[in-house]
């Protein structure tokens, strides 16, 4: 049962009021005085990334936010005095500072609890050196990927001893995605973890902040090292599906499109059905996958990228580049999308069946020895 303290909590924050009170009670802080960086710079990420697809609306899309994320910046960052909250691990200062390197989620902002800050315990646990790790990044398999682990590639930059212990929540430590690859890698179970205890406040003296372009292929390939993922010949078919009872962003014509992809041998799949072990065997197992957009695709990751073909299904009106990128980055095989109807109430949207049919069918029948992305063959 929620306390008094969470049921306000709740409150003040789907009100509104509790962010706009936040936001001018916060001074959001990511330069100046006690930040100083150890190392800095913008890669380019996106120069030559093909953007010609089937989908003029698409290729329109990608070209568009392929130039705007086109360099991404990578960082070794030491922070001086930061206090950390428990639950996220949002960093503050004095003076009401909100170390911004701290916020994982942007869009839905966060800002610190302002009521926990002030009864907030008097002797927090003091740690001299640090790094921050993971506020709230690996609730999601998406931003497992992107914002925590990529992170980890920076570590020799940083010069920091072996020692150094890693900031991580006990919730984010116990995370079926953190702990299926803690269990498997070697590197990560070398490295200091410090799990920070549901109630534990940390004060640090110098805190470090890792971050590597997400993007770059260098990045992805650092994290598929840490897997130490056997060598497996894929061969199935799947139709990544999601299922409408725990998701939105579903297929109203669902049982069109399995019939159409079960005509040319394709096997229905709904990964949230799946334990950690039994979605990782799937994707290291198959060679094409038609998936439906959502966290679930983060797992190409997993697939053989000299074999792998995929398309990826959006609505309309939810276009997204994410996984696009991944696979170019990671330098998947073959790449190609399918864009639906407009999605209604966030929930629901139609795919063109003959469509989609006909991209499966250019997809099975592509014959080029070098990879594939849209209407674009590489060497």
């Amino acid at each position: 049962m929620p306390n008094a303290n969470q049921l306000v909590r709740s409150f003040l924050w789907h009100s509104g009021l509790g962010r706009k009170v936040a936001a001018k009670y916060w001074q959001n802080k990511e330069e100046g005085t006690g930040f100083n960086y150890i190392h800095r710079q913008k890669i380019d990420v996106f120069s030559g990334i093909p953007v010609r697809f089937e989908d003029e609306l698409y290729s329109k899309f990608i070209k568009a936010d392929s130039e705007r994320w086109r360099f991404q910046e990578e960082y070794v960052l030491e922070i001086d005095d930061v206090l950390l909250e428990p639950e996220r691990l949002l960093g503050t200062r004095p003076n009401r500072e909100l170390v911004e390197q701290t916020v994982v989620y942007k869009g839905d902002r966060q800002y610190p609890y302002i009521l926990n800050h002030l009864m907030r315990p008097k002797q927090p646990t003091e740690l001299p050196v640090a790094i921050w790790y993971d506020g709230s990044a690996t609730r999601n398999y998406y931003h497992h990927f992107v914002d925590a682990l990529s992170s980890l590639q920076q570590l020799e930059r940083s010069n920091l001893p072996k020692s150094t212990p890693l900031l991580i929540t006990r919730k984010m430590y116990e995370q079926s995605f953190f702990q299926y690859l803690y269990k498997r890698s070697a590197f990560l179970q070398g490295l200091n973890w410090y799990v920070v205890e549901n109630e534990e406040w940390v004060h640090v003296g110098k805190l470090y902040k890792l971050q590597s372009a997400h993007f770059s292929p260098d990045t992805w390939r650092a994290m598929r090292t840490m897997y130490e993922l056997p060598d497996t010949k894929p061969w199935r078919k799947v139709f990544l599906s999601r299922d409408k009872q725990k998701y939105g962003r579903y297929l109203a014509n669902e049982v069109e499109a399995i019939a159409v992809m079960q005509k040319h041998g394709f096997e229905v799949v709904y990964a949230e059905h799946l334990t950690m072990e039994e979605q990782v065997q799937l994707f290291q197992e198959t060679e094409y996958l038609v998936a439906l957009h959502g966290a679930g695709l983060i797992q190409q990751f997993f697939m053989n990228y000299d074999h792998g073909h995929i398309i990826e299904i959006m609505p309309s009106n939810y276009l997204q580049p994410l996984y696009y990128w991944q696979a170019y980055a990671a330098g998947m095989r073959y790449y190609d999308v399918v864009v639906g109807g407009d999605m209604r109430e966030g929930k629901e949207y139609w795919v063109d069946v003959p469509r989609l049919e006909a991209a499966v069918v250019r997809m099975l029948q592509n014959t080029h020895t070098g990879r594939v992305y849209g209407l674009t063959q590489l060497n």
